[in-house]
């Protein structure tokens, strides 16, 4: 059992930094192979490599991408700064800032934005913001029922222009439906980016929706499918993790947290030291399907009392509906039921913020409150005595096209000038904002 656990969590464990812990077991690995006369190399060497030094080597082009994520993040949350301004902040050479920044304005992500303010006598520094004029990105989120919604944005996440597509049947949307209205787009963009789709449901690394129950998708290679129709860069994410990026970059979530997102279904995504979680199976943050009453109503998965038939929008609001005089109490219950859930892993990763998404007539202070009291209940120990925080988003309705937005900008620029999506590092982990 031990080894199963510090297996299941290596990919996260340089960054919650675990390695005494991976000691620690290839101690008692060593120790047991020795007891029972039985010696295995290889399992040996996967608990000893955290602790040893990286042999993978770094190319140049690393080094670029690596500086490209740091500046653009750093410009993004911060007023224009001057070259000199963006090397302190960033660590980088006065040299290497003045590279990047020039790369970035040749290809347009940034653009010069007047003089600062001289502190002494000497040449004026130009400042540098992110360019909102030249580059639009379409986005599409697919994650309100019986609605699509679309959008061109620009580079820091605004709205330029928007349009939405009501359907009588959540069947009637389809990849096809889906291409058509990002298309009804095209006339109100300028310079075509990319495009990027938030899709409710698993997506793996390449693109392809592996199931979405909302639409009955099954193995849609949705991003191969625009990249073929438009000629374009395409991303495609989950929901969740769409709208935690926005929040990350536009609201008030930090580098360590957990985002929940109550809607058709129930779905959460992970942020550790600004990487975000994706699973061995690109399925991290399914909370919904997590049984919370053996003898609870049937879920659409077969099961019987998952999270989801509790606290969905949907089951929430009928059940209000049908007696208005118990809202309290429901919405009570159902804060406790989410806070039950996520208790382990906000005392597993040590977290500190838990931040919720929904409409405000279900994630209210109600709902909110009893989420916090139950999480505090429950996590709350003499090693960990501090408070869970549990608020709701600030970024608003359109908190899913605005992260999308950005997880486009940011795949491009992890290889800005071939404009194709690189591989990510490791199993689980992304880096998605070098603050």
């Amino acid at each position: 059992m031990l080894t199963t656990f510090f297996l299941m969590i290596w990919p996260i464990g340089g960054m919650v930094r675990c390695s005494t812990y991976f000691q620690y077991a290839a101690t008692a690995l060593y120790l047991r192979s020795v007891m029972f006369g039985t010696t295995d190399d290889n399992a040996l060497s996967c608990f000893l490599s955290p602790s040893m030094t990286v042999t993978k080597k770094h190319e140049p082009a690393d080094v670029r991408i690596n500086n490209r994520m740091m500046v653009f993040g750093q410009i993004f949350s911060s007023c224009p700064m001057s070259r000199a301004q963006i090397g302190r902040k960033t660590g980088l050479s006065r040299v290497a800032a003045c590279e990047v920044v020039s790369d970035m304005l040749d290809k347009h992500f940034l653009m010069e934005n007047g003089y600062e303010q001289p502190t002494r006598p000497g040449k004026k520094g130009t400042l540098v913001s992110v360019d909102d004029q030249y580059w639009n990105v379409v986005v599409l989120d697919l994650s309100m029922p019986f609605l699509l919604q679309a959008a061109v944005m620009n580079l820091r996440g605004e709205i330029v222009t928007r349009v939405e597509k009501s359907f009588d049947k959540i069947t009637a949307i389809t990849p096809e439906t889906v291409i058509a209205l990002a298309e009804s787009l095209l006339d109100g963009a300028s310079h075509i980016l990319g495009f990027g789709v938030a899709v409710p449901g698993i997506v793996d690394e390449d693109g392809v929706v592996v199931e979405t129950a909302n639409f009955g998708w099954k193995n849609v290679p949705l991003r191969k499918m625009f990249q073929q129709h438009f000629g374009k860069f395409c991303t495609v994410d989950n929901d969740a993790n769409s709208a935690l990026i926005g929040e990350r970059f536009c609201g008030a979530g930090r580098a360590t947290g957990i985002f929940v997102q109550i809607a058709v279904g129930v779905g959460a995504a992970l942020l550790i030291d600004d990487s975000l979680v994706l699973g061995s199976h690109h399925a991290a943050g399914e909370i919904g399907h997590v049984v919370v009453d053996s003898d609870g109503p049937q879920c659409t998965c077969g099961k019987r009392g998952c999270l989801e038939t509790f606290i969905s929008a949907a089951n929430l609001r009928r059940r209000i509906n049908e007696n208005p005089l118990d809202r309290t109490t429901m919405l009570q219950e159902a804060g406790r039921s989410l806070g039950h859930v996520l208790a382990p892993s906000v005392s597993l990763l040590d977290l500190d913020d838990v931040f919720v998404y929904g409409s405000k007539d279900i994630v209210d202070d109600i709902f909110l409150g009893a989420t916090e009291c139950a999480i505090n209940a429950e996590a709350a120990s003499t090693l960990q005595n501090h408070s869970i925080r549990v608020q709701q988003c600030s970024c608003g309705d359109d908190i899913v096209l605005r992260g999308e937005s950005i997880a486009v900008v940011q795949a491009v620029l992890r290889n800005a000038n071939e404009y194709k999506k690189v591989p990510p590092v490791g199993l689980e982990l992304i880096e998605i904002k070098p603050f």
